[in-house]
């Protein structure tokens, strides 16, 4: 097993810098505009913000044609085989499809990702041409069976997305998902969600209804059983930010307020930390806190490799 997944991994790592390798950039095949803010990632793994000032044509087949870039710190002459890739400022962010557990109504695309949630759920997530995003997910509880562990499935439509000439973006999104707590009990839900995407901030909002699954469910671990009322039916809404802090380049403050039912305000959560992030890899830490009492540490991590 450890020799398969070992494996595994060195696969992956080789179709990763295939990928980079044959990915060349062509500056002629991008429409830079130049009041919008972009990022450069170079091959040596260095990564530039700034503004497209100049385009310049080079018979040089080996460094390629050059653009002029504006940055704080003074214009700079960047060659396309400097560049692995070019990203408007708001789509270099990778991570938008998603705050913690809420969806965005963004698309996951092409940034295919997997993670783990509190080191005992893993999930991933796919991204089908634009607009269409599946993630899934599985407890890897130890020492508890199959039949016990919770599996999570989800499937969104990104239908509507508005891009305005500042680089801001306003997305709607319809979804549903089905979750099994165990073998014998489940919940689906349906929702609708919209997010705007700022340059600074991503905002979402979400509706959503449970529908088709009983009122009351049992999980069971390690024996124990713990009884969960949940009115088929239900309406819930939830709230949810994630902001770049100016100060740490790659340092966002990530919140989420849900509540399951507009009906029983005390069903209610928030859940408010910190993610730590770069083109690939996110971490997120904080505290979920709800009205019963109750407080839980989440942490989660995600890899987003391609």
């Amino acid at each position: 097993m450890a020799k398969r997944i070992y494996f595994i991994s060195i696969l992956v790592q080789f179709l990763f810098l295939a990928v980079n390798s044959f990915s060349a950039v062509s500056f002629k095949s991008y429409d830079f505009k130049k009041d919008i803010e972009y990022e450069i990632r170079f091959t040596n793994g260095d990564i530039l913000t700034g503004y497209y000032s100049e385009f310049i044509s080079t018979s040089d087949t080996t460094t390629g044609d050059a653009i002029k870039f504006s940055t704080n710190f003074g214009k700079a002459t960047i060659y396309e085989n400097q560049v692995a890739s070019i990203f408007l400022l708001n789509d270099a962010y990778r991570h938008n499809h998603r705050i913690f557990l809420m969806p965005t109504a963004e698309a996951i695309k092409s940034n295919h990702f997997v993670g783990v949630y509190e080191m005992l759920f893993g999930y991933l997530g796919v991204g089908i041409d634009k607009c269409i995003s599946i993630t899934a997910g599985r407890t890897l509880i130890p020492m508890i069976s199959s039949k016990e562990q919770i599996t999570v499935g989800d499937i969104k439509v990104t239908a509507l997305t508005e891009h305005y000439d500042s680089g801001e973006t306003m997305s709607l999104a319809v979804g549903a998902n089905l979750t099994f707590l165990n073998h014998d009990n489940k919940l689906t839900h349906f929702y609708i969600n919209g997010t705007y995407h700022g340059n600074k901030s991503i905002v979402t909002a979400i509706i959503f209804a449970k529908t088709g699954a009983n009122d009351f469910n049992t999980l069971h671990f390690y024996g124990n059983y713990l009884n969960m009322i949940y009115e088929n039916g239900s309406v819930g809404v939830g709230l949810g930010l994630d902001t770049k802090l100016s100060e740490w380049k790659g340092i966002r403050l990530i919140g989420e307020l849900w509540n399951k039912s507009v009906l029983v305000p005390t069903d209610s959560g928030v859940l408010l930390g910190l993610r730590t992030c770069n083109t690939q890899l996110a971490a997120d830490f904080g505290i979920a806190f709800f009205l019963q009492p109750m407080f839980i540490p989440f942490a989660s991590f995600s890899w987003t490799p391609f």
